[in-house]
Parts: structure tokens; C-alpha cells; sequence
């Protein structure tokens, strides 16, 4: 199956399953869209009817009653029946999209040779750029160019029979309309559907920044000729370290939040995949954190918390991320780290941690850590992410278990021999 990956190294994608995601989005939007539509479509055609009707008499307009009257009520009865059938499912697809578009084009065709006489047929043109104008606004760039290519052809077939019965009618005089009308609808449609491509550029930003992933910003280069598309650009760049910052970031530590450390491992991982490189991962535990807790007040063990968390960024390598994913759980990311590299940086911490004096009350408070170290070869991941994550608690459990205050590197057995029971030692530091 056809994949690809994404530019911030995340994990691949099924092609055909985003297909579908976008598809079923549109339709959803086409069906807002739709919707609302209707019921000013069934409006404009009562008004402009009416108006006809009340016009006709007077001379103003040249109108056929019948036709006009069927021409409101096919219009109307096809717009309820495409109505009717999106309420029911929910989406509007291509095919409700283009038969939208057509019966207004066909409504303005017959209104306009019932109320019109022969020679002012071009006021077919004019109505029909309002069509293109919704269609292109709402339904994009594909959608308008069918529409353009039916109000053309509909609109040669009308003169060719038209002068036929109006031989004063000279064909020059129409091409010359309806070459005009096309280079102002193309144009149009060039430069709207740049338009809406911008702006459907900045809504993809957000929906990535509801992910979680502010790793793209909006290119205001490609921009030659700055508009309101611009305005919201540069206003996103300006806000999407901040909305970083707040999304996934511990508040209390500073360091990186869950959210943030499985953003940095997506991205890390997939790098070291594709280079074959090495990267380890540490999962760090205050020892007896609830004796903290419960002996000082939950409000001295965030300032604990929040010293701890100050120290491992210090104790961490440039290039390491440190995160908070738990009340007293940490985790120290390792990038370009072999074994022996993620061992020695888990005794640096652990020494760190054991000689920082932490001030509790005006009282100086030794703390130590347990870690569990876990390390693999880009080359041979297998669901990485995850099996580091669960490697490195097993780990961990086992450094508790061992007596606290150590570090245990994970082996394919380590979990065989955890039992209430079991004893294990952690590595001494």
C-alpha cells in the first residue's frame, strides 16, 4: 500500500486512508455549505420571479408567464430534493455539487430567454458570473472551470439559435461578449483559487496545531503581493511559538509536557531510522516523592518538583529533551546516544541528583532517583516509540525494585523475574 511520511518525521501514513479523511471533510463543508445556500436560492427565485411577473405587464420585461412560473418551480423543486437528500446523509459530494451548480446555471438560462427579448441574451453572462463567483468561493477552482465551460457552450448554443431567428443579430458582436466574459471569469478564477489554496493552507496549519505540531509556519514568501491572506499568516507565525509553549509544555517544570516528549520521539525516531543511528531514552523517578508530599504539603513538593526539573535540563547534554510525564515522572530523550553513552549519562544524573542539596522549609533535603535506561539502533525499531516507552519503565520498575536509588538497563528478560517476590538489584551508583 502506497505510503508516505510526513516532513516533521512522524509516523507514515496510509495514502488512500488520508484520501478518504480529506474526502469525507469536503463533503462535510459542501453540505454546511449547501444547506444554507438552499434556502437563499429558493428566495432569490421566488423575488426574482415575482419581480418578472410584476415588470412583465408593464412592459419593462417581455415576459412568457408559463415559462417563467416553471422555470421557478423546477428550480425550487430541484433545490428541495438536493436539500432532502443532504439532510439525510450528512455530506454533499461532487456529484450534488455540480447538479447544484447546473440547475442554477439552467434556472438563469430559461428565466432570462422568458423575460428577455432577443438581443439581451448577454444579461445570461452577467447573472452567471455571480454563479462562478459562489461556486469558486465555495466549491473551488474545479467545480468553476465546469461551470465556465457550461455558461460558454450554453451560451453559443442560445445565440446559434437566435440568430437564426434574428438574422440582425451578428455573431461577431456575441463572441465578442463572450470572449470578454471568459478572460474576466478565468482570471477570476486564477486568481481566487490562489485565494482559497492560502487559506486552505493556514486551515491546515491550525488542524496541525490541534495535533499538537507547530513545526510549520506559514510561507510568507511564496506571498508576492501581500493581501488579508497575509495579515493571517503573519499572525500565526507570531502565535505559534506561544501556542507551542502553552501546548506542550509542562507549566510547573518548564521542561516538556507528555504530548511534547511523544512530538520530540516521533520526530527523533523516524531520523534515526533513516540514518540507522542510535538513540536511548531514560525514564527518571523521585524515590519516595509521596513521603514529600505528605510530610511538607503538596505545594513544597512542586517547588521540589520544579528544582528537579531545572537540574535535569542542566545535567542533560545540548540536544537532549528532558520532559515531565507524570506527578513525579521524568523522562530525558536521547538523540545520537549508543548504550554506553545513555549509561554514563544516567550515573551523571543520578550523581547530580543524590549531591543537590534541595531547600525544603530552610531545610536542606536529599533526594535520589531511580532510572531505567533503554537504547536501540534506528535500523531494527519496531513500533519504536512505543517499545522504548514501555522498555524504559520496565527498566525503571526494576531499579525500584532493586532498592531505589539506581539505574537498570533493559534486557530482553529483565520483566521474567519481576514478582512481588523478586528481588533485584539496581545498579549502584
Amino acid at each position: 500500500m502506497a505510503s508516505y511520511r510526513r516532513e516533521d518525521g512522524a509516523e507514515p501514513a496510509s495514502l488512500p486512508a488520508i484520501v478518504i479523511r480529506d474526502f469525507q471533510s469536503s463533503a462535510r463543508t459542501n453540505a454546511e455549505v449547501l444547506l444554507w445556500q438552499g434556502r437563499v436560492r429558493i428566495a432569490v427565485a421566488i423575488l426574482a420571479g415575482g419581480v418578472a411577473f410584476m415588470l412583465a405587464p408593464a412592459g419593462v420585461l417581455r415576459g412568457h408567464g408559463a415559462w417563467i412560473l416553471g422555470a421557478i418551480v423546477g428550480y425550487v423543486g430541484v433545490v428541495g430534493c438536493l436539500g432532502w437528500l443532504i439532510r439525510r446523509s450528512g455530506r454533499a459530494g461532487n456529484a450534488i455539487v455540480g447538479t447544484t451548480v447546473l440547475s442554477d446555471l439552467v434556472f438563469i438560462f430559461v428565466s432570462t430567454i422568458a423575460s428577455s427579448p432577443a438581443g439581451y441574451y448577454g444579461r445570461i453572462l452577467i447573472l452567471s458570473f455571480f454563479v462562478l463567483h459562489l461556486t469558486e468561493s465555495h466549491f473551488g477552482r474545479k467545480h468553476a472551470t465546469v461551470a465556465l465551460a457550461a455558461v460558454v457552450t450554453g451560451y453559443l448554443v442560445t445565440t446559434g439559435v437566435m440568430i437564426r431567428e434574428h438574422p440582425h443579430i451578428r455573431w461577431v458582436d456575441e463572441l465578442w461578449s463572450v470572449g470578454l466574459f471568459t478572460i474576466a471569469a478565468v482570471a477570476f478564477i486564477l486568481q481566487y483559487g490562489s485565494f482559497r489554496s492560502r487559506l486552505e493552507h493556514i486551515v491546515e496549519l491550525f488542524e496541525d496545531a490541534e495535533d499538537g505540531d507547530f513545526t510549520k509556519e506559514y510561507d510568507l514568501k511564496a506571498d508576492r503581493n501581500p493581501d488579508a491572506v497575509t495579515r493571517v499568516g503573519r499572525a500565526y507565525n507570531r502565535v505559534r511559538l506561544q501556542l507551542a509553549s502553552m501546548v506542550l509544555t509542562d507549566p510547573l517544570t518548564g521542561c516538556l509536557n507528555r504530548r511534547g516528549l511523544d512530538q520530540a520521539m516521533a520526530r527523533e525516531v523516524a531520523r534515526a531510522a533513516r540514518s540507522g543511528s542510535d538513540i536511548s531514552l531514560l525514564a527518571v523517578d523521585l524515590d519516595h516523592f509521596k513521603d514529600i508530599n505528605d510530610t511538607y504539603g503538596h505545594i513544597t513538593g512542586d517547588v521540589v518538583l520544579r528544582e528537579f526539573g531545572g537540574l535535569l535540563v542542566q545535567t542533560a547534554r545540548a540536544g537532549d529533551m528532558v520532559a515531565r510525564t507524570g506527578g513525579e515522572e521524568f523522562s530525558i530523550l536521547l538523540p545520537d546516544t549508543d548504550p554506553s553513552g545513555a549509561f554514563r549519562a544516567a550515573i551523571r544524573v543520578c550523581d547530580t541528583v543524590r549531591a543537590h542539596p534541595f531547600m525544603v522549609n530552610g531545610k536542606r533535603l536529599h533526594i535520589t532517583i531511580s532510572v531505567g535506561v533503554v537504547s536501540t539502533n534506528g535500523a531494527a525499531m519496531d513500533s519504536p516509540e512505543m517499545n522504548m516507552k514501555e522498555r524504559a519503565d520496565q527498566a525503571l520498575y526494576a531499579a525500584k525494585r532493586g532498592g531505589r536509588d539506581g539505574l537498570r538497563v533493559w534486557n530482553p528478560n529483565i520483566g521474567a523475574n519481576l514478582t512481588p517476590s523478586t528481588s533485584l538489584p539496581a545498579v549502584s551508583v
